[in-house]
């Protein structure tokens, strides 16, 4: 969700609503801090999700696809390598946790949150080596056996193939979307771990649900654990799900189930992470309508979150963990299609979203058979106008042939509202987000760094009410945070 996805999705959800666009606002828009990350991996200058997730919940920068591991990782040295993130800081302090994402939840980000593996795909047994099986679990036995991924209080997405529970697909065969993103992996080693999940929490209140009736039917006010499991592989494109009771739920539907089951009146505070993860996966294939719209169902979902939570005690960032080849271009006229051409009058028609790279390059040339048949003007090129632009597995065009578009490398936003939201500012290393969490979160490595997280102080700040002291303090425990985090 680069800058290109932000000011494109903003205005893609004013047109969905009649508008003109470019004047819409997502809701954290007006969030009061923003900042940008630097999301490099230690050994690409272009990142993958891996390596940034890690960088965000943990507070260490790490290699290309590794999952809650510093860059010193080798097959030899996992356990020296492995680093906590957010979540285990949160619950060490007593704090419910929990994951929602439209992926599966063992893929990279949300994995992050809990797993440590030299590759992230090694979200089932299947796919690690023959010669690794016995040294290494895969993310999700991890999410199931180990610390953090058995406390959390609610885990929701998708990804049932990985658990061995595979359910009958209703989904149309024109929804079976292509690309690296979209393999999954059977569990070969006989265990169904949603049996296993349940068999862990007998005893405390705790529910499996599949589909958006039982999210609806689960009580949410009282159950303590919950996970939710929506499909074999990824959720489904939000443009295309099955909104029946019988489908899938949406991201903010997820979101407020989420918070919900963690907002308690007994307890220390929640933690929750949510990914619009179906936006990268759109973008990998060039399906910029598909990308659009999972950026408006974030921007819901964020919107639900801001209706259920006092930022008077709330930290709420959003961001994204790297960008994509996706470019927002030509002259198009104010209130134009967001998703049609960019071109001046009398010029060759374009398309106002393109792509670096990626498979729309293909879907944009002749074959050999059409291509005698026209003239030479266009050489090898399709005219836009012959092209069925409204098909779902429409791919905007490409400049360079890829089976899968890549990250972008270039900074990306980070938005910020509530408690420590002004620790975030400027230009800063990705890194960094995790210690702003831990600080403004009472919890993990920079906790010792907040005088408001100490018993005592917080007595003393009550009693003289010294609001202005208390400003300055955190000022300049950001320029602390700052050096600190260099250091490591």
């Amino acid at each position: 969700m680069g800058v290109a996805s932000l000011s494109t999705g903003r205005i893609f959800k004013g047109q969905r609503a009649g508008r003109s666009g470019e004047e819409e606002q997502l809701s954290f828009d007006n969030f009061p801090n923003t900042g940008m990350s630097k999301t490099y991996n230690t050994d690409r200058q272009v990142p993958d999700s891996a390596g940034t997730a890690t960088a965000m919940f943990s507070g260490v920068k790490t290699r290309y696809g590794v999952l809650g591991v510093d860059y010193t990782i080798t097959e030899t040295n996992l356990e020296a390598a492995k680093v906590s993130s957010f979540m285990e800081w949160a619950q060490a302090e007593g704090r419910r946790t929990g994951i929602v994402t439209t992926t599966r939840v063992t893929h990279a980000t949300p994995a992050a949150c809990y797993a440590h593996t030299i590759s992230r795909n090694y979200e089932c047994g299947a796919k690690i080596p023959a010669g690794l099986k016995n040294r290494i679990k895969d993310i999700a036995r991890q999410m199931l056996e180990d610390t953090p991924g058995k406390n959390f209080n609610v885990v929701l997405g998708g990804g049932r193939n990985h658990f061995g529970s595979p359910m009958p697909s209703h989904l149309k065969a024109e929804y079976q979307f292509k690309g690296a993103m979209e393999k999954t992996c059977l569990r070969t080693d006989g265990r169904n771990l949603v049996e296993e999940w349940k068999l862990q929490k007998n005893g405390t209140e705790a529910a499996f649900v599949w589909k958006t009736a039982d999210l609806q039917a689960a009580r949410l006010d009282q159950v303590d654990h919950l996970l939710g499991l929506f499909a074999d592989d990824h959720m489904s494109y939000d443009a295309v799900r099955d909104r029946s009771p019988d489908g899938e739920p949406s991201l903010s539907e997820m979101t407020e189930a989420a918070i919900k089951v963690l907002q308690r009146p007994d307890s220390p505070g929640f933690v929750l992470m949510v990914e619009g993860g179906r936006i990268d996966h759109a973008h990998h294939q060039n399906h910029a309508h598909l990308a659009l719209a999972e950026v408006v169902e974030l921007d819901r979902a964020v919107e639900t979150a801001l209706g259920l939570v006092d930022l008077d005690d709330t930290l709420i960032i959003v961001t994204a963990d790297h960008s994509h080849a996706m470019t927002f271009n030509g002259y198009p006229d104010r209130g134009n299609d967001i998703l049609g051409y960019g071109n001046r009058p009398n010029a060759t028609p374009y398309e106002t979203i393109t792509y670096a790279n990626g498979p729309g390059f293909l879907q944009h040339r002749w074959n050999a058979s059409l291509l005698a048949e026209e003239s030479t003007d266009w050489a090898t090129w399709v005219k836009l106008d012959q092209l069925n632009r409204s098909e779902v597995t429409y791919r905007h065009l490409s400049a360079f042939p890829l089976g899968d578009e890549t990250h972008g490398g270039e900074d990306v936003v980070v938005f910020a509202s509530g408690p420590g939201a002004n620790l975030v500012r400027g230009t800063f290393e990705q890194n960094y987000i995790a210690y702003v969490m831990s600080y403004a979160g009472c919890m993990g490595p920079a906790k010792r760094l907040n005088l408001a997280c100490d018993d005592d102080f917080q007595r003393e700040a009550t009693k003289a009410s010294s609001a202005s002291h208390q400003s300055a303090s955190i000022m300049l425990v950001m320029s602390a945070i700052a050096a600190w985090v260099r250091q490591q």
